[in-house]
């Protein structure tokens, strides 16, 4: 009677027994254990292509291959993708980690210090506007002008002709100067040069156009007058992005990096 039963039983429970060591989840060093979190990988970068990672475990398939289960947050949305590797790859990897030091609490600050695209809306929202910026975004695009507000993530900048936006999510990197008082005695100076500089290109437009004549040959020096007038009030108008620009040069530039990307770039390429 127990005869049939056993034929079937044993079979079954080696069944069972060869699927548990297939999802034996596998310890990839002691530095990090059997699951990988969100702080360990970004200190040991063992996944560093894996942007969003909220947890990772390493299961063994078989003796010469692994899955890799990944759960991500990328945008606020979960997903679960799996990656595989083979015996080989896991040993470097395995060597890797097990050769880097521990992940102390200490460390952890001092990693998080650098990490200042975790906090890129925070940053954003506290540079005293307006404020001359020098930005970075969008993997290669540049733009220079005055930052003068910040709305739902948006930056606002005022160029020498438009107002362009860029949205902080396409943010890789921003400068700008710390002390904006610092240079203030060089604003008459930067405005009263910027006034003679459209007087003088109001002048060049004027020695470059033929004389004027009113109905009864007299020339029309009324007009040469107003045309470096109008030269002197574009140069004070644009005085201001000027003396910025001028103080910007002349003070140390702080530059925060506000994507990941760009701080991968930075520090590991």
């Amino acid at each position: 009677m127990f005869r049939p039963m056993l034929k079937y039983t044993l079979p079954a429970l080696i069944l069972l027994g060869g699927l548990g060591a297939q999802t034996e989840v596998i310890i990839l060093s002691d530095n990090v254990g059997a699951e990988i979190d969100e702080h360990e990988n970004r200190f040991y970068r063992v996944f560093p292509e894996e942007k969003g990672l909220v947890d990772a475990q390493i299961v063994r398939i078989n003796e010469n291959k692994y899955r890799i289960l990944v759960v991500k947050n990328v945008d606020g949305k979960i997903t679960k993708v799996r990656r595989y590797i083979d015996q080989g790859e896991f040993d470097t990897l395995k060597q890797y980690v097990d050769l880097q030091p521990s992940f102390t609490e200490e460390e952890k600050i001092a990693m998080y210090e650098g990490m200042d695209f975790l906090r890129a809306e925070k940053i954003v929202n506290e540079i005293p506007k307006p404020q001359f910026v020098v930005l970075k975004y969008s993997g290669k695009k540049k733009l220079k002008g005055t930052l003068f507000k910040v709305d739902e993530n948006v930056l606002y900048i005022q160029t020498q002709t438009t107002i362009e936006m860029v949205s902080l999510n396409n943010l890789d990197k921003l400068s700008y100067r710390t002390a904006i008082g610092e240079y203030e005695y060089l604003r008459p100076y930067i405005y009263g040069a910027s006034g003679v500089t459209g007087l003088a290109l109001a002048r060049l437009y004027n020695a470059q156009r033929p004389t004027l004549y009113n109905d009864f040959g007299i020339p029309r020096n009324d007009l040469i007058r107003y045309t470096q007038l109008f030269g002197i009030v574009i140069g004070l108008i644009f005085s201001s992005e000027v003396f910025d620009a001028v103080s910007t040069l002349l003070t140390p530039a702080e530059t925060i990096i506000l994507s990941e990307a760009e701080y991968e770039s930075q520090n590991f390429k």
